[in-house]
């Protein structure tokens, strides 16, 4: 009998084709080792969840540092993401608006404006590249990220090796191999909702308004800035989504204020948008509530904001209170998570002043012990004020909050405590 022969052609495409398989699988398992985790880290969640987020949050690190879903859910019910990410220009703001819009149909969208002050689109320096695939490494590879890094990178045929280090990280990070962590083996999501908490406590200065009134307004004059926050404005009216343009309380400089409030010029040109510049609201206390010379927020900083704010977005939009429901046990697990870790950092904080900004706007159960000379600093008191503890007249202070246990520290001290639970969650070690 004559035996059948294969069909070559046929042959050569199946093996082909393996062959290509194998290479996917390769690359996507080199991607998912090699390629820097901050990005997934902090938007994962926002593209894995199922929840439908009313509120999205755009901008800066000031944004990134500055507001905690978390919190607002846990004041109001309110299912939010925090989008925002370090050195993030409004060129990349928008395009990540635009890919978070095409996924959820929030009702407001919160964009934080300081960097629009800046005169360039997107500077292309080597930090500024590298804090862009935070920006981008996590939104899934699509025509919407082919345009947004062609746009962002005005990619033309001299840079189109840069533009292919965005859509295809792995030809950035391939030789990270030398630095790779735990991390990189066991990844894992944030429950942050995007935010990144700030725990260190810097001493500001109170800003010098009176050289700046809230009625003193100038051009914004940053054509990359103003045709971005436009185009921002624009897309939520097409899609019927309300924009507040957003100043965060930050260290500014009197020049600075002007050309931010040139922006409500900006909102007043659209029925759907709103401009807020919460620097002259007297929110925070600089003396307490920053992270660092430049006024990133801390915890206590983040904490006061996120409460005003909360407040003012269901003051003026229809949210809903989503406590209760059965997606909301996933945001009560990450609330218990988050506190642990917050009573961890205060655990190690190096002095009152550090431990007790940590209480502020958290959800503990606390005591506090301290002598006369600890309660001395100005900090210190004002701290004590933001928490209701007295702190005047120079004698030792022993308080306890609601619910909290008679458990104190020797010395000087602090104990935190589940305040459902009365569990203790940590205590300082400085005695």
């Amino acid at each position: 009998m004559k035996r059948k022969e294969k069909h070559p052609r046929l042959s050569f495409c199946v093996r082909g084709l393996c062959f290509l398989l194998g290479v996917c699988l390769l690359f996507g398992a080199l991607s998912a080792l090699l390629n820097d985790k901050m990005s997934r880290k902090y938007a994962g969640y926002f593209y894995d969840s199922s929840d439908d987020f009313e509120v999205l949050f755009f901008g800066s690190s000031h944004m990134f540092n500055g507001v905690a879903p978390l919190q607002l859910y846990r004041d109001t019910g309110v299912f939010s993401y925090n989008l925002g990410m370090t050195n993030e220009y409004p060129s990349v703001s928008y395009w990540r608006m635009v890919d978070a819009l095409q996924r959820q149909d929030p009702k407001v969208v919160v964009v934080d404006v300081y960097r629009a002050l800046s005169r360039e689109k997107m500077p292309q320096t080597e930090s500024d590249l590298s804090l862009l695939h935070n920006s981008l490494d996590a939104m899934p590879l699509g025509m919407t990220k082919v345009r947004a890094a062609a746009d962002i990178l005005d990619a033309g045929w001299t840079n189109l090796d840069t533009m292919f280090n965005f859509l295809f990280p792995l030809a950035q990070f391939h030789s990270r191999y030398r630095s790779l962590t735990e991390d990189d083996y066991h990844p894992y999501l944030l429950e942050t909702r995007g935010a990144m908490p700030l725990r260190q406590w810097y001493g500001g200065q109170p800003l010098a308004l009176e050289n700046a009134p809230a009625g003193a307004s100038a051009p914004l004059d940053s054509a990359p800035g103003e045709e971005y926050l436009r185009r921002m404005i624009e897309l939520c009216a097409d899609r019927g989504v309300a924009i507040v343009l957003l100043v965060l309380p930050y260290q500014a400089v009197p020049e600075e204020m002007p050309r931010l409030n040139g922006i409500a010029a900006l909102a007043d040109e659209s029925p759907n948008a709103t401009y807020l510049n919460l620097v002259y609201e007297e929110i925070v206390d600089p003396l307490t509530d920053f992270s660092d010379a430049e006024g990133h927020l801390n915890t206590a900083g983040a904490a006061k904001v996120t409460a005003w704010l909360g407040r003012w977005l269901c003051e003026h939009y229809e949210l809903t209170d989503r406590r209760g429901s059965e997606p909301a046990a996933a945001w009560d697990q990450s609330l218990a998570n988050v506190r642990r870790q917050q009573a961890t950092a205060l655990a190690e904080a190096p002095d009152l002043t550090s431990a007790l900004m940590l209480l502020v706007g958290q959800d503990f159960a606390f005591t506090v012990q301290a002598d006369a000379a600890a309660l001395e600093p100005p900090a210190v008191q004002a701290l004590c004020a933001a928490l209701g503890m007295p702190a005047a007249g120079g004698e030792t202070l022993r308080w306890q909050s609601e619910g909290a246990p008679d458990v104190f520290t020797e010395g000087t001290g602090v104990v935190v405590f589940d305040p459902g639970s009365g569990e203790e969650l940590g205590r300082t070690a400085w005695g």
